[in-house]
């Protein structure tokens, strides 16, 4: 099983953002009156959660990955055989 290096730091960096970006959003709904910077509030939280949606789909995922060998690799076009990408004249 792989592990995140630094899981306290990332998680804590990512908390952090999220608590200043929520700060920034009550300060923004609560004390300004401006349709344009309040519709980039909303677009930035629809982000946020369409990024936390695909972060869950992409994990629920990754757990159906199988762990063991690699599959074979079979070589078409070896090194004494190359594909001609240009005519020849």
């Amino acid at each position: 099983m792989n592990r995140v290096p630094h899981i306290r730091i990332v998680v804590g960096a990512s908390l952090l953002a999220v608590l200043g970006y929520f700060g920034f959003s009550v300060w923004v709904f609560g004390w300004t009156a401006d349709a344009a910077l309040r519709g980039d509030v909303v677009g930035t939280w629809k982000s946020f959660a369409t990024l936390a949606f695909g972060f869950w789909l992409g994990s629920s995922s990754a757990g159906k990955a199988k762990d063991g060998d690699p599959a074979p690799v079979t070589v078409v076009n070896p090194p004494d055989a190359p594909v001609p990408v240009e005519a020849q004249s």
